[in-house]
């Protein structure tokens, strides 16, 4: 099993080998973050959503609570924390934050948070359920748009790095129940990493689209990506 707390180098070169099939997608994500290209190896070797579940923690009341009835605060612009706001965001949860940044008129369920840190949450917007997941983490940083999907990813001008990409299939070679995704992801040049990804499915896998397109779109995604609220974990040494 993979030791969570390996170096960025090593997830990214152990994330490559052995994959099976290597679809563009799968590749460019898991260069990046490890832990979500174990998610997709995963689904791709036929798990069953119940298998997942059990790689899972047990749904976190508290968390639950707040991202299902919590009111969303306005968004703070993107950048670090101000020191006036360190001490009140340090107190706040990842799950805390998300339900502080999600939409107030979206109906929320299902809030989890999975064994290597990635936060879940079914959203509902009365047109079908989409599934919303965060992973977060601070590693080497990711300086270049290599191996991100053609078109996806621009070097920002304070040497950030950006991708987005709306409505694609998740698994562009064979894609069972017609799941597409939606996702955001920023790069910071101090190591912060955040990815945001928004389902037309209430599941990721083992489950039929439940509507056309994701519910949130490149710009909600982004806007909550680039919030100062979040407060990220320690560097991966």
């Amino acid at each position: 099993m993979t030791n969570l707390h390996d170096s960025l180098p090593d997830l990214m070169r152990r994330a490559t080998e052995d994959l099976q099939p290597a679809t563009p997608e799968l590749v460019a994500r898991g260069i990046r973050r490890g832990k979500v290209l174990r998610r997709r190896r995963t689904a791709l070797a036929g798990l069953s959503s119940a298998a997942a579940v059990l790689a899972t923690v047990g749904i976190i009341v508290g968390s639950t609570q707040l991202l299902e009835h919590g009111a969303a605060p306005a968004v703070q612009p993107a950048g670090p924390p101000s020191a006036h706001h360190s001490t009140r965001l340090a107190k706040m949860s990842p799950a805390e934050t998300l339900a502080a940044l999600l939409p107030k008129s979206l109906h929320r369920a299902n809030a989890t948070t999975s064994a290597d840190g990635t936060l879940s949450v079914v959203l509902d917007d009365g047109n079908g359920a989409g599934l919303l997941t965060v992973d977060m983490m601070t590693a080497q940083p990711n300086t270049n748009c290599n191996g991100s999907p053609a078109g996806a990813c621009t070097v920002q001008p304070d040497g950030s790095v950006y991708v987005a990409y709306a409505n694609r299939p998740l698994y562009p070679d064979a894609n069972p129940g017609g799941i597409t995704v939606t996702t955001v992801e920023q790069f910071y040049p101090d190591g912060r990493q955040i990815s945001i990804s928004n389902y037309n499915a209430p599941r990721d896998q083992g489950v039929e689209h439940s509507r056309p397109a994701p519910i949130l779109s490149i710009a909600q995604l982004t806007q909550i990506a680039r919030s100062n609220q979040w407060v990220y974990p320690p560097r991966v040494s």
